[in-house]
């Protein structure tokens, strides 16, 4: 159906449609629209530029299909080199708005609030976010290209991931090669150093055992030695669970950054921008309440011990998990 012709006309779609086609209903649309008209229009102030509603358009459709093509045959009247434009320039303008819709828990209410929603889960207390790393298939790039290939053996950018219970992204890190280890790329992020440093004194990340063991993260124990420990390692599987299914949510609404979706065929650069950017509306559809796409419940793998030993658990990890389990799990 060509329905990208002017913004006017897509928007005369019902919700539905726009939903299947672009992953966001017309009110998420408008909203998107009056949040980037100053920043769209002074792009293309010089020549005479495309109505934003269909830029935004364009490139939602590009997000939600993965396929330039599939762009292509849902526009009329629209240049090809238009349309390479659009893609060209609005990751730009969404990655730009990650300080505004991606932001950790800082304050004391939000931190009550967060926590209370992950505890319903299973009764797992103090949980600030849950963490992970995602790969997104990109083309091999042309500098260090064997830094890209992951144990899977293809090319890809490791996304860290950190939501909460809401499945609101609440931080992300989207700049590391595919070969490298979800560990270290915590290890170097911001939030473990505000966490290390005490700017976050009361709470925790949960990650799966990929992830070394720290006060302010809590991971599974592998071999559990007692009812205790099984009763902590079931809900602590549980409650970080959510990340998984945020990551399949956003990868379903998404598929650009989904293996269905073929890979990205962009500089890893480009891509980073591409993935901030459906960070940012991931948590759009979930401001606004946009139905969660059918994808099936994710099994539970079983935890795997650590491969390698960069980051080997720290005491105070280890007298905070027991600590946590006297008080809890007992």
């Amino acid at each position: 159906h060509k329905y990208l012709k002017d913004g006017a006309d897509a928007l005369t779609l019902p919700d539905h449609a726009l939903l299947r086609l672009c992953r966001l209903p017309r009110n998420s649309v408008m909203y998107l629209s009056h949040i980037l008209r100053d920043n769209l229009q002074r792009k293309t102030k010089r020549s005479s530029p495309l109505p934003v509603i269909l830029q935004i358009m364009v490139a939602l459709r590009l997000f939600a299909s993965g396929s330039f093509q599939a762009v292509l045959s849902n526009t009329v009247g629209i240049s090809q080199s238009s349309v390479s434009r659009i893609v060209f320039s609005m990751p730009w303008a969404f990655s730009r708005m990650v300080k505004n819709f991606i932001k950790f828990p800082s304050t004391a209410a939000e931190q009550i609030l967060v926590k209370q929603k992950f505890f319903e889960i299973a009764a797992f207390p103090n949980v600030l976010g849950s963490v992970d790393g995602t790969h997104i298939a990109i083309k091999a790039p042309s500098d260090d290209e064997e830094l890209y290939v992951n144990k899977k053996n293809f090319h890809s950018i490791n996304a860290q991931i950190v939501c909460d219970a809401s499945l609101k992204i609440t931080n992300f890190v989207a700049k590391w090669p595919g070969s490298t280890h979800d560990s270290f790329i915590l290890t170097n992020s911001a939030l473990c150093q505000q966490f290390s440093e005490g700017q976050i004194p009361d709470g925790w990340l949960l990650g799966d055992s990929g992830y070394p063991l720290r006060p302010w993260l809590m991971t599974p124990i592998l071999h559990p030695a007692s009812e205790a420990h099984e009763r902590y390692s079931r809900a602590q599987r549980k409650t970080r669970g959510v990340v998984e299914r945020c990551i399949g949510v956003l990868k379903s609404r998404f598929r650009c950054i989904d293996h269905s979706g073929g890979v990205l065929l962009y500089t890893p650069e480009r891509a980073c921008q591409i993935i901030a950017a459906v960070c940012v509306l991931h948590n759009i559809c979930q401001m606004h309440h946009v139905p969660l796409p059918n994808i099936p419940e994710a099994p539970v793998e079983p935890d795997e011990p650590l491969t390698h030993v960069a980051n080997p658990p720290s005491n105070s990890g280890m007298q905070a998990r027991n600590n946590l389990i006297a008080r809890r799990f007992i």
